[in-house]
C-alpha cells in the first residue's frame, strides 16, 4: 500500500513514462470524479499505474484531453484495465472526449467467476486476493480542488497499484474453472463480456440507462 510515500498531480504524462506505458501489455486506470451524473459532473483525476508500480496522478482541465493521457488510453496494443470500467469509460469519453479501447473490466471478472460472494468491490478484491486492506475514508471526498491532499492522493494511487494484480489472479481463476455445463468456459464468457462493454457505456451515455442513476439499463429486460 502508498503509504509514506509522496505523490504529485501532473497535467499529462510525461514523455519518457508515456514510452514506458506503451511498451506494457496491460495499464491500470482509475478516475475520479465530481460525482456520478453523466449530465453534470467531470473527470477530476485520472490514476494509471504500470507492472512496475509506476504510477502517474493526472488533474486534467475540464474538457480538455491530454495528448499523451489520450494516446494512452486509445493505444491499440495496450489493454486499459479497470474496476467497474463502464463509469470511468463513460466518463472519460463524455469529460475529456476520449472513447477508450481496448479495455477489461475487473468487476465483471469477479462477477463471473467469484460466484460464492456478493462482495465485488475493488477493497474486498484486494482484501481476499491480495491480503491488503485499502483505506477507503477518501473515496467520497472532495476531488474538484486544485491541490488535493496527500491523504486523497495516496488513496487514489492505491486504486491502481493493485489492479494489475488482481487482474492477473481472476485471469488465472477463470482459467482454472474450465468449461461450464454449456461447453464454453470461463475464459470465454469472459471474453464475450467484456467485449460487451463498449456497446454498453454507448447506451448509458445516449440516455438508455434507466435504473441505478442511470447506469444500469432495463432495455434487454422482458
Amino acid at each position: 500500500m502508498a503509504g509514506t510515500e509522496t505523490f504529485r498531480v501532473v497535467a499529462d504524462i510525461p514523455d519518457k513514462l508515456l514510452e514506458t506505458y506503451l511498451q506494457s501489455k496491460e495499464i491500470a486506470v482509475d478516475t475520479e470524479l465530481q460525482g456520478l451524473r453523466m449530465e453534470r459532473d467531470q473527470v477530476c483525476l485520472v490514476q494509471l499505474c504500470d507492472r512496475n508500480k509506476n504510477v502517474c496522478l493526472l488533474q486534467p482541465e475540464p474538457h480538455k484531453a491530454p495528448p499523451n493521457l489520450k494516446t494512452l488510453l486509445t493505444h491499440p496494443n495496450t489493454i486499459k484495465v479497470f474496476h467497474f470500467a463502464l463509469t470511468d469509460v463513460a466518463f472519460l469519453r463524455l469529460s475529456l472526449g476520449i472513447q477508450v479501447h481496448p479495455f477489461r473490466c475487473t468487476k465483471v471478472m469477479s462477477k463471473l467467476i467469484r460466484t460464492y460472494t456478493e462482495s465485488h468491490g475493488l477493497r474486498a478484491l484486494v482484501q481476499e486476493l491480495m491480503g491488503v486492506e485499502l483505506d477507503k475514508e477518501q473515496q467520497t471526498s472532495n476531488w474538484f480542488v486544485k491541490n488535493p491532499t496527500q491523504m486523497q492522493l495516496r488513496y487514489a494511487a492505491n486504486d491502481v497499484l493493485y489492479l494489475l494484480p488482481v487482474y492477473d489472479t481472476l485471469m488465472e481463476m477463470l482459467e482454472s474453472r474450465g468449461a461450464l455445463p454449456s461447453g464454453t468456459s470461463a475464459l470465454e464468457l469472459n471474453e464475450a463480456a467484456q467485449a460487451c462493454l463498449p456497446t454498453v457505456v454507448d447506451l448509458l451515455i445516449n440516455g438508455y440507462g434507466d435504473r441505478d442513476q442511470g447506469w444500469e439499463s432495463s432495455i434487454f429486460v422482458h
